[in-house]
């Protein structure tokens, strides 16, 4: 079933940033890890992620890239554009209004940061939950 899936590439999860970036502003200083390396570290780990379904994997990138904390600026927004442009790419598409993301991608960061953190899967299961409930 995974096999049927088109994943992003790091250059895509880029892209996405810098469009992000030009949008709407921010720093393009890299992350703490160093850009590509964060990245590379987030998408891996979503290919490499024994999820099956098409809305953790979504949610998984949201939660890689900001738990990572991959750029210097923008995770928040690149994480929940990543999950979007994911599920697009595999004919999902889904039906919110943008306050609602934002308010969920912020509660993501908030419950990360928690101390102590609770494990990625529950913030993906969790993240995923939302992406399911606002299919169109």
């Amino acid at each position: 079933m995974r096999d049927d899936f088109t994943f992003l590439a790091v250059e895509h999860v880029v892209a996405i940033h810098d469009e992000l970036l030009t949008r709407y502003g921010g720093s393009s200083t890299p992350g703490h890890r160093g850009e590509l390396d964060g990245v590379t570290a987030a998408v891996l780990a979503v290919e490499n992620a024994y999820y099956d379904d098409v809305f953790e994997l979504a949610a998984a990138y949201a939660v890689y890239i900001v738990m990572g904390h991959v750029f210097g600026d923008g995770n928040k927004r690149t994480g929940s554009a990543a999950a979007l442009v994911f599920l697009d790419l595999n004919g999902i598409t889904l039906r919110f209004r943008v306050s609602s993301l934002l308010a969920r991608t912020l509660e993501l960061q908030k419950r990360a940061e928690a101390r102590p953190a609770p494990p990625a899967s529950e913030l993906v299961t969790w993240f995923a939950g939302w992406l399911r409930s606002h299919v169109r």
